[in-house]
């Protein structure tokens, strides 16, 4: 009995799996803590508007009329109400740079369960529970030669991923980001299966996870490329079994890719903004930022840089105690997605690679190489490392609670974009506090539908597209410019009214800032 009890004790493995239980319900209550709290900010907005059946141009068209409207006007442009799924469709054909999958699911699920910014936040929560099994079972596959050690990678893998602040707040997000982590595991297990399978039928099933993740996310063409690439270099006799399934899927998605090449224009013009140039040295400062972000959310300065000299003991160590099957797989999932976005970055200018959420492929690499790493050295390594890598592994965990726990209060996060959202709740106080507000605005943008979230019930709008035409209606206790293009506000200067500045703060271009909102005073006499 005292041999039963001192093995059970010190059985890393036991200990392992009951602290990723313990990691994992605490990870599945910081994704529905508090859904409705944060900020529903501009990519949300746009969430609602085309799963509701409605367009930007159809927003403006009826809205931008200098005709005062309400509060529930604007907001019926975020819900499934007359519009068919007809018109759903249409709005997404409309935008065809995002495919429709999670957008489809959200119409499902708010026609359900109703519409509400917890409602259709918890879907993407409920689909990040997808992404445990889906990392399970990645890792068992990945680590299947090692049978002793593949469980206990696996449930290491599940603590880091578990609370993570990366994970858990795009579980927060009305966005198809949960999704796409899910499509990303989902297919490269099956993949694996495939390889170790004689028959078709998983390659069948290989080939419709393809589609599936091409139908979630564009940029998942980047975790087929790496797929491609590790089977030309690890599996190379079944490339035409892996070529027929992928072109399976690809053909699957051809429709949607017809029409994305017919909009191509339009494609790039909402793409702009990562064209955007920025020198090498910022680059480095937030790709560094970026891998912190992922375990401790906390900006470290010059520190960054020990996250990263981490990553690369921990590659170099799956590199050297694993065959070619395992750490190819991993490689090519980390550095195929940023190197197509890094490298266009660095020749030609922009910010594709600063964005965690299209690199999220190569995150979930290197937090597969952390907890393989951790498994190895923290606890079955018998040298006097295996303290300090303990030791290294708690001080991730706890700061990743940590994180995940003060990101609870934060209602304006990174991935809000806080240079586009992080006027909301200081705007909206100057303005929920008048009586019988009215806000002006001429900013053709979907950014007045996230911000009206803020806002109580009683406030008015009115919208103009042509300021020359405005006339301030009259019978309101305050009025206030909300973004008011400088056509607008020389406008009113002109007309005699006073205007006094009440918000501002930086817009995407660092150091150019950007007057949020302005008081507007009754003429001078």
């Amino acid at each position: 009995m005292d041999r039963q009890e001192r093995k059970f004790v010190y059985d890393p493995q036991q200990w392992l799996r009951a602290g990723a239980i313990a990691l994992l319900i605490l990870g599945i209550f910081f994704r529905f803590y508090q859904l409705d709290e944060k900020v529903y900010w501009l990519d949300e907005a746009r969430t609602s508007l085309r799963m509701s059946g409605h367009t930007k141009a159809e927003f403006i068209q009826e809205v931008y009329t200098g005709q005062v409207v309400s509060l529930d006007t604007l907001q019926q442009y975020q819900r499934p109400g007359e519009a068919s799924w007809g018109d759903t469709f249409n709005a997404l054909r409309g935008n065809a740079e995002h495919t429709p999958l999670y957008f489809v699911l959200a119409r499902l699920w708010t026609e359900t369960w109703g519409y509400s910014v917890t409602t259709i936040r918890s879907l993407s929560a409920v689909i990040s529970l997808l992404v445990f099994p889906c990392l399970f079972w990645f890792c068992q596959e990945l680590f299947h030669k090692q049978e002793k050690m593949s469980q206990a990678i696996a449930w290491m893998a599940l603590s880091l991923v578990a609370i993570s602040p990366l994970h858990v707040l795009y579980a927060q997000e009305a966005r198809p980001y949960s999704l796409w982590t899910v499509m990303t595991l989902l297919s490269s297990a099956m993949l694996l299966r495939s390889l170790r399978s004689s028959g078709s039928r998983a390659w069948i099933a290989y080939g419709v996870t393809i589609a599936l993740g091409l139908y979630t996310q564009l940029l998942f063409a980047l975790v087929i490329l790496a797929h491609g690439l590790y089977v030309a270099i690890v599996a190379r006799r079944q490339i035409i079994s892996y070529g027929l399934a992928t072109l399976g899927g690809v053909l699957t998605f051809s429709p949607w890719l017809v029409l994305l090449l017919s909009h191509i224009e339009q494609v790039n013009a909402a793409t702009v903004a990562t064209t955007r140039q920025y020198p090498l040295s910022y680059l480095l400062d937030q790709w560094f930022l970026n891998i912190n972000r992922v375990f401790i959310n906390g900006e470290l300065n010059s520190f960054n840089l020990l996250l990263v000299i981490l990553t690369g003991i921990t590659l170099y160590w799956l590199y050297r105690k694993t065959q070619p099957q395992v750490w190819v797989l991993i490689v090519c999932l980390i550095a195929v997605p940023f190197l197509a976005l890094a490298l266009p970055d660095v020749l030609a200018g922009g910010e594709r690679s600063l964005r965690l959420r299209y690199l999220i492929p190569c995150y979930l690499g290197i937090q597969i190489t952390f907890a393989y790493f951790f498994t190895t050295q923290a606890l079955w390594a018998k040298r006097w490392g295996q303290k300090f890598w303990r030791l290294v592994l708690i001080l991730l965990l706890v700061s990743g609670i940590l994180a995940c726990t003060v990101n609870t209060q934060d209602r304006v996060g990174w991935t809000k974009s806080i240079r586009k959202s992080g006027y909301y709740p200081i705007a909206a106080s100057w303005i929920n506090a008048a009586d019988r507000p009215l806000v002006i605005s001429d900013e053709q943008s979907e950014d007045l539908l996230s911000f009206s979230y803020e806002l109580k019930p009683e406030v008015k709008f009115q919208l103009v597209t042509q300021p020359r035409r405005l006339k301030i209606a009259e019978g309101y206790g305050s009025v206030y410019l909300l973004n008011p293009s400088a056509r607008l506000k020389n406008l009113l200067e002109r007309r005699n009214y006073r205007l006094l500045l009440l918000c501002q703060d930086d817009d995407d271009y660092p150091g150019d800032p950007a007057d949020r909102l302005w008081l507007v005073k009754a003429k001078e006499s």
